[in-house]
């Protein structure tokens, strides 16, 4: 039972590690891992969830495709469902949030567009958005493996015990 509780915290510690690193390296390869911070999308995607959005060309986004995008009223980080594509010289979506009654009132052009949405993770946007201050990023990061050198040294220094002791008692 103890190995298993052992196990368990070191699984959950590694996670975190892993998403930790992920929202600092995700950008440098256009991706992006954002927090759900409105109920707009519900119950497709949750507030405190985490979405990951991946680049797309314009002619990529289908209807029906949540898109992560810069609104032009006031340049906040929205993500809603494509409902229709406007192609005409440059391509632009209408989109609308699934718990909203109407459609978003402004077309989306292309250049306000980050990506597609390709992952939600609920419950998980409350560790991103901490992970991204710097106490955040140490307590995600560095703790975790503070904690597992930690545990470590711990499991060397119970072989070393026991090696003496067996030492001691072969001595005998």
């Amino acid at each position: 039972m103890k190995k298993a509780a052992e196990n368990l915290g070191f699984a959950l510690i590694v996670l975190l590690m892993i998403i930790a690193l992920f929202t600092f390296l995700a950008p440098h390869f256009g991706w992006r891992v954002d927090a759900v911070l409105s109920g707009s999308m519900e119950p497709e995607l949750t507030v405190g969830g985490i979405v990951i959005t991946r680049p797309v060309q314009a002619n990529e986004i289908q209807v029906g495709d949540i898109i992560t995008f810069y609104a032009p009223q006031n340049q906040k980080l929205t993500s809603h469902r494509v409902i229709e594509s406007v192609d005409s010289s440059s391509f632009y979506f209408l989109t609308k949030g699934d718990a909203n009654e109407d459609p978003d009132p402004a077309l989306i052009p292309y250049v306000n567009i980050v990506g597609r949405v390709c992952f939600h993770f609920p419950y998980l946007g409350y560790i991103n958005q901490s992970a991204r201050s710097f106490p955040g990023f140490l307590l995600t990061l560095c703790l975790p493996g503070l904690i597992i050198i930690i545990i470590e040294l711990r499991n060397i220094w119970q072989i070393l015990v026991e090696e003496e002791i067996e030492k001691e008692y072969r001595l005998r």
